[in-house]
């Protein structure tokens, strides 16, 4: 019996530590999901952040780097990363906020927002 919890518990600690694995930037897997879920952004963002690929980089060439955001204005683009959902209530959205001045990127960050409470 011990040894099943053991296995089991090494099993699930391998799991989680995958799923949450850091990866580099790829652009052929940013846009990978359908539309709502992207299974690769959350594991590449940071590298997107840390490589400043973005710091500069003007409208179009974030377009064509990131492709479509999910929203965007005059001074920001948002791209989704993750959502969680618990019986169809939204729980936790994670973005990435890209922010311009002039139409040229000034900065990039991760947004994260958890549901409230009741």
């Amino acid at each position: 019996m011990l040894n099943k919890t053991l296995i089991f518990t090494c099993l699930l600690a391998v799991c989680l530590t995958a799923c949450s694995r850091k990866q580099k930037f790829d652009r052929d897997k940013w846009d990978d999901g359908d539309g709502i879920t992207f299974a690769y952004r959350p594991g590449m963002v940071e590298d997107l952040i840390a490589s400043k690929q973005l710091n500069g980089l003007k409208y179009q060439k974030v377009i064509h780097l990131l492709h479509r955001p999910q929203l965007s204005s005059k001074d920001s683009m948002v791209y989704d990363l993750d959502r969680q959902y618990n019986k169809g209530v939204l729980l936790y959205t994670q973005t990435l906020v890209v922010f311009l001045k002039d139409s040229v990127v000034t900065k990039a960050e991760v947004h994260e927002t958890h549901a409230k409470k009741k």
